[in-house]
């Protein structure tokens, strides 16, 4: 019995107005994108390099510039492990269980995205500045906040932590249960059910929030 002959869709015509049109948007999404992270790294960039490379790597021997590195190191040392912590802990509760409050915190780890950074460092004035709330208990303590460093961690938390929980969410729902209940079968404790196969799998998006 002879095979059917293969079939062969025709491809719809597109009018070249509706191509046009396609590729209008295209255009002022990737010009948009562009002028939001190129343009601000061009400026930084076209600062930085403004007197030549003599001068900006001589910028290295100044105490401000050698203190900013260090603060910023200081600031990623502690906020990543946190978040990296954080974002599996809740991305695990919310993927895995179903618990009260598990609504506030899908809120919470969404708080970030929905509130401008600037609201959030107005809100940290309110709270640890000299006139907020704590602000009297910690000068009475010798304990500066705003303007330090512990205020630097505090609005780098505020504004990251929800990137690792966010990337690994759908993804330990997508990847189910069924490696962890194999592993409690064969004898395995939490810990290492926890590790061999969720951890395991998470790497990936856990570096990359």
């Amino acid at each position: 019995m002879a095979g059917a002959a293969p079939r062969f869709e025709k491809r719809r015509h597109v009018p070249a107005s509706v191509r046009a049109g396609r590729l209008a948007l295209i255009s002022v999404a990737i010009g948009f994108l562009a002028l939001l992270l190129l343009a601000p790294l061009g400026a930084v960039l076209g600062q930085a390099f403004a007197e030549g490379w003599r001068v900006f790597l001589e910028s290295f021997d100044n105490r401000d510039t050698v203190a900013a590195i260090k603060l910023t190191l200081l600031t990623a040392a502690i906020v990543v492990p946190v978040n990296t912590l954080f974002g599996i802990a809740a991305a695990w509760a919310i993927a895995k269980f179903e618990f009260k409050g598990k609504s506030l915190l899908i809120t919470l780890i969404d708080l970030p995205f929905a509130i401008s950074p600037v609201i959030a460092g107005l809100v940290f004035v309110m709270l640890f500045g000299a006139h907020g709330w704590w602000g009297q208990w910690l000068q009475d303590r010798d304990i500066q906040v705003i303007f330090a460093v512990p205020g630097i961690v505090l609005a780098t938390l505020f504004v990251t932590f929800p990137y690792v929980a966010r990337e690994l969410i759908p993804l330990m729902q997508q990847q189910g249960s069924e490696e962890e209940e194999a592993a409690i079968t064969l004898g395995a404790g939490a810990w290492t059910t926890s590790c061999a196969s969720r951890c395991r799998r998470s790497a990936g998006a856990s570096s990359t929030g």
